[in-house]
């Protein structure tokens, strides 16, 4: 069902499986706001959630989306603070939530549990400083093309893969505009790095994006 549950022993698989919530989200429906008390951790099971900030009324920034297999808004679960951001569902989505309070005797009994937690922490940390680093630095272009690297990073394989979010939301994700965004789609097209089928961004040489991202 997911990544943190399938790659532990039975024995914590199963204990997670025990105490966790399901529930279920319908497309847009908010799984709770920023400035809420952080009381649970929550896990994709199926679906994508992104993370919001809003700066101003009508504008907002996508701090991440998270799907299938992972978990998000770890810090403020151990701390006990608040969520830093807004989480909406962007589709029909399922999460596993453990209330804070087994979530912390999970970390001092399972100590493979609190490894797993530690490294999806560092992962996000590096994740936001180098986001950090593109939008300080970066073009437009570099900017779009570090978002959509970042979309399917982990999903890479020898067929094309397709984006579904939309425009607005890599928009958001860039630090851009949307039509700025969709300018730039069109470069980044018309340099043959990604295909636009149906509306719908495809990548077919992930290894290209990366080389740009990393130069």
């Amino acid at each position: 069902m997911n990544s943190l549950i399938q790659n532990v022993s039975t024995e914590l698989s199963d204990e997670i499986r025990s105490i966790g919530h399901l529930r279920s989200y319908n497309e847009g429906a908010e799984i709770f706001a920023a400035g809420d008390p952080a009381g649970y951790l929550p896990i994709v099971v199926s679906g994508r959630v992104k993370m919001v900030k809003f700066l101003e009324p009508g504008k907002e920034v996508i701090a991440g989306i998270f799907g299938e297999g992972e978990i998000f808004a770890i810090p403020p679960v151990i701390d006990g603070g608040n969520y830093p951001a807004t989480a909406i569902a962007m589709d029909q989505t399922k999460l596993l939530l453990i209330d804070r309070v087994d979530f912390l005797r999970l970390m001092s009994d399972y100590p493979e549990f609190q490894s797993g937690i530690m490294t999806r922490m560092c992962g996000v940390m590096r994740d936001q400083v180098a986001m950090i680093q593109t939008l300080a630095t970066s073009s437009p272009e570099h900017r779009i093309i570090n978002v959509l690297f970042k979309l399917v990073n982990g999903n890479a394989s020898d067929k094309p893969v397709r984006i579904t979010l939309r425009r607005e939301d890599i928009a958001k994700m860039a630090g851009l505009t949307t039509e700025t965004t969709i300018r730039v789609i069109r470069r980044i097209a018309d340099k043959g790095l990604i295909k636009i089928d149906r509306g719908k961004i495809v990548i077919g040489d992930v290894d290209a994006l990366k080389r740009i991202v990393e130069s």
